[in-house]
């Protein structure tokens, strides 16, 4: 016959078998969205590390990458089509939403639309930035974007 094992302990009452959980309070984080444009033709382990670095900066990382029309239009050429862009782009794990940049005065709306915190671009691209230094905070990118080198030259919105 098998004989009923003991249990290593015993629990003498509710209490110490299930002490009551103190929930501390939770703080409410603030939500503060990062934007960066690109092209990302041809994705390699310099633009995950970017990609890395600047969901660092917020709690959600949106990439605007440009549409096949709006390359032509700028003179640039894709090997890959926008749609395979996209995907790769969704794929990575630091970014949160994947929107396509159709032309660059759809920027001052994407920051409103998307309540964009900071703006990073490319300190090549500073024309296309503006004037939306009143409503976000811009990060310069270097052109040639070493990674750990991201600048802070905006102001905070």
């Amino acid at each position: 016959m098998l004989e009923q094992s003991i249990a290593p302990f015993r629990v003498r009452n509710r209490v110490q078998a299930a002490p009551s959980l103190t929930v501390k309070s939770v703080e409410k984080v603030k939500s503060r969205s990062v934007l960066t444009y690109g092209r990302f033709d041809g994705f390699k382990t310099s633009h995950a590390r970017m990609l890395a670095e600047l969901s660092s900066l917020g709690t959600e990382l949106i990439v605007g990458c440009a549409t096949d029309a709006f390359c032509v239009q700028i003179g640039q050429t894709s090997k890959t089509p926008f749609e395979a862009r996209r995907a790769i782009l969704e794929s990575c794990r630091y970014v949160s939403r994947v929107i396509a940049l159709d032309s660059w005065e759809q920027q001052r709306t994407d920051i409103v639309n998307y309540n964009i915190s900071v703006l990073a671009m490319r300190t090549d691209l500073n024309a296309q930035v503006g004037e939306l230094d009143d409503i976000v905070q811009i990060v310069h990118l270097p052109s040639d974007t070493p990674h750990g080198k991201i600048k802070n030259i905006g102001k905070t919105a």
